[in-house]
């Protein structure tokens, strides 16, 4: 993420700088050095983004998330409690050699039992109002086979337990009445045009008086009769569609599978919150890290306080002082101006701090001569009314930056480094604290209030996904 300056000269004497610098820490203590900005490691792309999506965006990325939550809950917390009634019944079909036969003879039986005309006339039988028959086909009827075999379960769901079982075990009976209409249709045609043959030839027999002519009446009879016989001997082989075991009141009420709609509430959530960030980093891009705003800024990075910049820290500036020492010492500089990334913040403490702070960098000196306990620099915030008074020895800047800037705010500081005449020694991180943050989200509600629009978007999305999914 590197910012090119204004003037390609600015540039090289920043990168002539960091070489001296690098040079003046190898001659002295490499313990000391501060910590260069480096290129190219592993995984450093992933981590960045990692940070920038969840760690700036974590309030927005769990308020989805429990937003989906409470979506699923909503939307199936609704829905009332139903019971299932089951029966088992078999058709008039040969037993199943196979799956495939077994499935087949189920897919026949489901085609009857989602019939709307069938279950309207179920509900009617059953002597049932105040139910949707398309309703109660799509979503409250199934029926499967019983492994491999030809027996088949049909179920009928319903908020009343007596209604679902009495449903089911008359649906069981219109599914095989009309399995049995479909299949022994032609069969009674048959029979019937047999016995009217029959009945005619008798007509007709006892009203001859030839016997010739009775004895042929009578042979085309005995025929008629005999393929009535062997039609009647072939249904018989036939196995018998029937109601194995009808429905029975259940008892206990269905599960309300609400754990899956939660997870799966939780798990649209995430998507929509990550998605929302990665939008939102998209267009408004922050740099994370003390690693990242130093290669940003293409200067050494000398240290991290873990507070405010304005609170007292004494191990943490005891630990920067040296290096702000060696860094003023190679550029040769006597004066150190902090410039905050933030306007807001106030540097007379930090300042203060770091001039107070002993500037033994490199263990005590030899011979037990005591050295100047203070570090010798004049540090003091930067002034943009007043940036270059007549100081000894010149002056070098230092940024002082959060953890995680704005890439706004970043090339406002970077503009501002580019067109000033003084030298950039390094950069300096803190944290903010929570009633920054706090303060910064009062700032920021009126940037912010551009993306409400986006987020009840997606809210709606994983409202109606849901409802999709539930239904």
């Amino acid at each position: 993420m590197s910012l090119e300056p204004y003037e390609p000269a600015a540039r090289e004497q920043r990168l002539g700088r960091r070489s001296a610098t690098r040079r003046a820490y190898s001659e002295r203590d490499p313990r000391l050095a501060p910590v260069l900005p480096s290129r190219g490691e592993p995984g450093m792309e992933l981590n960045e983004a990692g940070r920038r999506i969840f760690g700036q965006h974590w309030r927005l990325i769990l308020g989805l998330l429990l937003a989906g939550i409470a979506a699923a809950a909503l939307l199936h917390g609704g829905s009332a409690s139903t019971y299932t009634a089951s029966t088992r019944l078999v058709l008039d079909t040969q037993d199943p050699k196979s799956r495939a036969e077994s499935t087949s003879i189920a897919d026949t039986a489901k085609a009857i039992a989602t019939s709307p005309a069938q279950v309207r006339g179920a509900l009617k039988d059953a002597h049932v109002t105040g139910r949707d028959p398309i309703d109660l086909a799509r979503h409250h009827v199934s029926i499967g086979a019983l492994g491999t075999s030809a027996v088949l379960q049909l179920s009928v769901s319903d908020r009343n337990p007596r209604v679902a079982a009495a449903v089911a075990t008359t649906l069981a009976s219109r599914v095989i009445r009309a399995r049995l209409d479909v299949s022994n249709g032609k069969l009674q045609q048959v029979l019937g045009q047999l016995d009217q043959r029959i009945d005619g030839l008798n007509r007709r027999i006892a009203g001859v008086d030839s016997p010739t002519l009775r004895a042929s009446l009578g042979q085309q009879r005995s025929v008629l009769e005999a393929e009535r016989v062997s039609l009647l001997s072939t249904e018989a082989l036939r196995p018998k569609a029937s109601i194995i075991s009808p429905a029975t009141l259940p008892r206990h009420a269905d599960s309300s599978h609400w754990l899956p709609y939660l997870v799966l509430g939780a798990l649209l959530g995430l998507v929509l919150g990550v998605g929302a960030a990665g939008i939102l980093e998209t267009i408004r891009p922050t740099v994370v890290g003390g690693d990242a705003l130093a290669r940003a800024f293409e200067t050494p990075l000398l240290g991290s306080l873990p507070g405010e910049a304005n609170e007292h820290a004494g191990d943490a500036l005891s630990r920067i002082t040296p290096r702000l020492l060696l860094a003023a010492e190679a550029a040769g500089v006597g004066t150190v101006d902090l410039l905050a990334a933030n306007p807001d913040v106030d540097l007379s403490q930090l300042a203060h701090g770091l001039g107070a702070a002993p500037a033994d960098a490199f263990g005590p000196p030899r011979g037990g001569n005591p050295r100047d306990t203070r570090s010798g620099l004049w540090i003091r915030p930067f002034n943009l009314r007043d940036p270059s008074p007549e100081v000894p020895g010149g002056a070098g800047l230092v940024v002082v930056s959060p953890t995680a800037l704005k890439k706004t705010q970043l090339m406002d500081v970077t503009h501002l480094l580019n067109v000033a005449s003084l030298p950039l020694l390094g950069l300096l991180t803190y944290t903010p604290s929570s009633s920054r943050l706090r303060r910064a989200t009062k700032d920021t509600v009126d940037t912010r209030a551009r993306y409400v629009s986006l987020v009840l978007l997606l809210v709606a999305i994983a409202v109606l996904v849901l409802y999709v999914v539930a239904h």
